[in-house]
């Protein structure tokens, strides 16, 4: 029994595959999700957002805290229900509890436990109806923690495989600022590391179409593919933090099938020293669809153990077979 027992702890500790679902799985309440609930206003920058729930910590929730002092905070000037900057200060001036009314609400927030959902009621909508050309972006930063990764330090995870995977559902294709009818961003998610490094982005057009690159600096590779407005279509990224290398297949829900869109080994744009932190950008004046809302949903991480671990877990079980049969 006592080997058996050091198997099994060698098992947990060497062939940690992980895949779980928690701050940003389906942004539900026990993901530590709410659209209201007593809060004012619901916007994740608020509350303890991904904090709190069966599988985000346990604890009860939600609870205001100091404006974007959580794992979600606002990185420009329009955000949390307000379409400009001004207004948004104005009603976080105090400390929490904040008042009851705000001037220009519900015009750009990102409110988690939103229906509709992918697999269940919940998911996460983001909006940003401020006019056409006038305050620019909504842009917000979410930090991924042991939950995202399993019990694993997303920090800790410093090279080696990793695969991120997520669902999202846009709002119909909406207006284009160019008069001539160019394409032009919609959505935009970055992935980065914790000094700041930007290892690619994705995203999709007004008519959504699907786009990637792998540096803000570089043009957008504009795909053939465009997103379902009606259902959820996935994406999923392949990173290599050792070789700092990246891949990206899409989920076509009309056909149920998974393509590869970036093949296996393409250059980060920078390297990533591992992976905490999400970036999400929705451009301004979208209201076709539900008030111009885009929804995402079921987000998975999966850490894959690196091949000198395999090697030394297949070590270790060698060695217990004579262990084993002196035993006998």
């Amino acid at each position: 029994m006592k080997y058996l027992q050091f198997f099994a702890a060698m098992v947990a500790g060497l062939c940690l595959t992980t895949s779980a679902q928690a701050y940003l799985g389906s942004f539900a309440p026990s993901d530590g999700y709410h659209v209201q609930s007593g809060l004012v206003y619901g916007d994740v920058s608020y509350y303890d957002a991904g904090q709190y729930g069966a599988n985000a910590g346990g604890g009860s929730g939600p609870n205001q805290i100091v404006a974007d002092s959580g794992l979600w905070s606002v990185q420009k000037t329009v955000g949390g229900y307000f379409s400009n900057i001004g207004d948004r200060v104005n009603y976080i001036s105090g400390t929490p509890p904040y008042p009851n009314t705000g001037t220009g609400a519900l015009a750009a927030y990102v409110v988690g436990n939103h229906g509709p959902g992918r697999t269940d009621n919940s998911s996460l909508a983001i909006r940003n109806d401020t006019p056409l050309g006038v305050t620019g972006p909504l842009v917000y930063d979410s930090k991924l923690d042991t939950f995202d990764f399993g019990g694993v330090a997303p920090v800790s995870v410093t090279s080696g495989p990793l695969q991120v995977g997520l669902y999202f559902c846009p709002n119909p294709g909406d207006s284009v600022p160019d008069p001539s009818g160019s394409i032009a961003d919609k959505f935009t998610m970055s992935l980065l590391d914790s000094t700041g490094n930007i290892g690619l982005q994705w995203g999709y057009s007004r008519d959504n179409t699907v786009t990637w690159r792998d540096s803000p600096s570089n043009s957008w590779n504009v795909t053939s593919i465009v997103a379902d407005q009606t259902n959820w279509d996935g994406v999923r990224f392949d990173l290599d933090l050792t070789a700092d290398t990246f891949a990206m297949d899409y989920f076509d829900v009309s056909a149920s099938i998974w393509t590869n869109i970036v093949p296996t080994g393409t250059a980060m744009g920078q390297a990533m020293g591992n992976f905490t932190e999400i970036r999400w950008q929705l451009e301004d004046g979208l209201n076709a669809g539900v008030g111009g809302k885009n929804f995402f949903d079921d987000f998975s991480f999966t850490v894959v153990p690196e091949p000198s671990s395999l090697m030394l877990l297949a070590g270790a079980l060698s060695s217990l077979i004579p262990l084993r049969k002196r035993r006998r």
